[in-house]
């Protein structure tokens, strides 16, 4: 009966598009490997940590934009996929979620790997079904695909040393993927927006980089500030330098103070990492907002859209009847570029700050490169730091749930074939996903680059918080992590500009502390001018 129960899963799976599953071996999920042992077409990836071989599942559906599987057995180790459970329903990515379970009746019985299985992932789980016994149908078609599956599948212990005779799953043609269409009244909502507001700011996060040239071309006709955000892959374009403001810091403040009072905020792509999106939440009344993103979460409370407006689709077809470049706007740019003349200055007076090395990194990555930003202190700082210079790179980043677990698994996942892979990671990142290296001799991607920065634990709560348990200092080299997993070691204090990289190469990038401390310190400086201006709140 488990072959039985095991095949129909499988065959669901496949039916449903999945190419590649993620198998975490456990005696009670054998049934599932001895199909699997025998076919071809789907991609088989072993990994002994169900919760790092979940996050690059993740990375791996983004990547290939196809749903992928995790299988995994029972017990504790279901539970170890619900971060990534979590982070694919805020990031609306496609997650087949396969559970082993012992048979129902053990439910509650407290015998051992007998855990409460039955729809375990409750609210992340987009779709749930527990399949027990020969006659439960496996059906996926009512899956969105917009997050998670999860499939319990309850099984009698597998026989030992047993193959059935095999028999080969069935694949289907290919599905052809539509792009998604734009909502009936999408564009009247979008035109009326911007007819009703007169100093807009426009704030870019995460596209698919299918977008970019339509985003681009919006942007250039409408002619608004730009915060553009790393993740965007537009952070650099050529054509929006002159609109782009690099100054986040108490930017209403700063945008008054030059006669442009803003009064709406256009979100274009994901909910914006910068602090001013936070901002937001104070000024519901002052100041209104709209958002174009392919995903259905708006970011923030009191502005709760259902439906999402796909950015491609939407901005193609809507031309800006209006611009709206004015002499106040002029003159806060002006004033911005100011602030990137002072802000390299710092680089140079600084050269082992923090930022001053993330900012010399971000020139020697290559041309066309593919950069995972982790998160925390390392997406805000190639935001602020990282060089201007157009070099057609692929951002992505983990921002779901902007937290820091599983970025080496979701960077794994989401490298591509045919161009260098860059990770910029914090150390305290790095510790939470030591495991997720398992999967590289598997992977067919020639260049992997992991930078860690390390500045001896949270340093992005240095400034925010007086206790010093909020750092979790350590004394951590990472030179033996990098020979356990195979990767060449490079430890840099400065950033060399000769670098060229290796096939697999970890790279341990250590701050001067006191040169950051007196970056920041300055830095400072440059915003207590602003502290009288006109204040919003």
């Amino acid at each position: 009966m488990n072959e039985t129960i095991a095949r129909s899963v499988l065959q669901a799976a496949i039916n449903c598009g999945v190419k590649e599953i993620i198998f975490c071996s456990g005696a009670r999920n054998v049934p599932f490997l001895d199909i699997l042992h025998f076919e071809h077409k789907v991609k088989v990836i072993h990994c002994p940590e169900e919760r790092s071989a979940a996050f690059y599942a993740l990375g791996r559906s983004r990547q290939t934009k196809s749903p992928v599987a995790v299988i995994v057995t029972s017990g504790t180790a279901a539970g170890e996929l619900y971060p990534a459970a979590m982070e694919s329903y805020y990031l609306q990515v496609p997650l087949l979620l396969i559970t082993a379970d012992r048979p129902s009746v053990f439910r509650g019985s407290g015998a051992p790997q007998a855990a409460e299985q039955f729809n375990l992932y409750g609210k992340y789980a987009r779709f749930f079904k527990e399949i027990e016994g020969e006659e439960c149908v496996v059906d996926l078609s009512h899956w969105d695909k917009k997050g998670v599956a999860h499939l319990n599948v309850c099984l009698d212990e597998p026989k030992k040393n047993h193959l059935a005779p095999h028999r080969p799953l069935t694949y289907l043609p290919k599905e052809e993927v539509s792009e998604p269409l734009i909502q009936e009244n999408s564009l009247e909502v979008l035109d009326l927006f911007l007819q009703n507001i007169h100093y807009p700011l426009v704030i870019v996060s995460a596209l698919d980089p299918a977008s970019h040239r339509d985003v681009v071309s919006f942007l250039s006709r409408l002619q608004a500030p730009l915060l553009l955000e790393g993740v965007s892959g537009i952070r650099e374009h050529p054509d929006l330098q002159d609109l782009r403001v690099r100054n986040i810091d108490r930017i209403f403040e700063s945008a008054s103070h030059f006669g442009y009072p803003i009064d709406g905020v256009l979100r274009i792509g994901g909910v914006p990492t910068a602090r001013v999106w936070r901002d937001l939440e104070y000024l519901q009344q002052r100041i209104a907002v709209h958002s174009i993103s392919d995903h259905s979460f708006s970011g923030l409370s009191w502005n709760r859209e259902e439906l999402p407006y796909p950015v491609k689709a939407t901005l193609r077809c809507y031309v800006p009847s209006r611009t709206f470049f004015t002499y106040a706007l002029e003159q806060w740019l002006q004033d911005e570029r100011g602030f990137s003349t002072r802000l390299h200055q710092l680089f140079a007076k600084y050269p082992g700050a923090e930022p001053s090395l993330v900012h010399e990194l971000s020139k020697i990555i290559p041309d066309k490169s593919h950069v995972y930003l982790g998160n925390s202190l390392p997406i805000r700082e190639w935001d602020m730091a990282a060089a201007s210079q157009d070099k057609h790179l692929t951002m992505t980043a983990s921002r779901g749930l902007c937290g820091i677990d599983g970025q080496v698994s979701t960077f794994l996942g989401l490298s591509r074939q045919f161009c260098e892979n860059w990770a910029i990671l914090g150390d305290l990142t790095m510790i939470y996903d030591m495991a997720g290296f398992w999967v590289v001799p598997q992977m067919n991607v020639e260049q992997l680059t992991i930078v860690v920065i390390n500045n001896g634990g949270g340093k992005i709560f240095e400034r925010m918080f007086p206790h010093k348990e909020m750092l979790n200092t350590h004394q951590i080299s990472f030179e033996g992590l990098s020979k356990m997993w195979n990767f060449d070691y490079v430890h840099w204090t400065s950033i060399p500009s000769g670098h060229r990289s290796s096939r697999r190469q970890l790279i341990e990038i250590v701050p001067d502390p006191q040169q950051t401390a007196q970056f920041w310190d300055d830095f400072q400086t440059i915003h207590n001018k602003i502290e009288e201006l006109v204040s919003y709140q």
